[in-house]
């Protein structure tokens, strides 16, 4: 399979079957993954394999996506912080580039992945897994074989829509946005991780994967 093909076959997967993946397996697809750009060739990525279950549980009961807990793996990707660039993040970029690879070397291994920012405060999970301050948490991959074939998700824009030259365009599709209720979500969220872990446990969480996450096929 061919890159572009395997561009176009990757999909966010978010149901697996109940096979456990070889470790070997994903060390050769993390490996392969850190041959990505990284600004000033840093390389200041750092990678925490996660296939306990308590743990998982864990990481759901802090206000992590509670999609982590129903796959086998998972890959908690850090990088390191102490960048000059703030502006720009170069940090973020630079774990963004290894975070794409890793999913798009998974599609062609046959596995699925999502990429998961839906997290913990970062405070809490340095807490959990002791993660020193040089280090951030950027994202936690989902990673195992998918349950159902992936389907296809069609793209939003066309191509026209999208490229401009030389300047902004005035055509570029706008988004309509309630800024109200951005407002309120990004507020109701920071009052969620401030919640006592028993609340979430007992009650939130499985509210707010049934009512205010939003569903997908695959």
């Amino acid at each position: 399979m061919d890159i572009n093909n395997i561009i176009k076959k990757r999909r966010s997967i978010r149901r697996f079957i109940n096979k456990e993946v070889d470790k070997q397996i994903i060390e050769r697809i993390i490996e392969t993954a850190t041959h990505a750009p990284s600004a000033c060739n840093i390389q200041g990525w750092k990678f925490i394999i996660i296939d306990n279950q308590d743990i998982k549980n864990k990481i759901v009961d802090l206000g992590g996506s509670i999609l982590i807990k129903n796959a086998p793996i998972g890959i908690l990707a850090l990088y390191d912080n102490q960048t000059k660039n703030v502006e720009y993040h170069d940090d973020i970029q630079s774990a963004s580039a290894v975070i794409q690879n890793i999913n798009l070397i998974a599609t062609a291994t046959g596995l699925g992945t999502c990429w998961i920012c839906h997290l913990p405060p970062k405070r809490k999970l340095r807490k959990l897994f002791k993660i020193p301050n040089s280090f951030s948490p950027v994202a936690y991959i989902l990673i195992g074989y998918p349950k159902d074939e992936p389907q296809p998700m069609e793209r939003k824009y066309a191509l026209k829509e999208i490229i401009c030259y030389d300047q902004f365009s005035a055509n570029w599709p706008a988004r309509k946005i309630n800024f109200f209720s951005l407002w309120l979500k990004r507020i109701l969220m920071k009052i969620y991780y401030l919640l006592p872990i028993f609340l979430k446990k007992r009650l939130f969480n499985k509210l707010i994967d049934r009512y205010f996450v939003k569903k997908f096929k695959n």
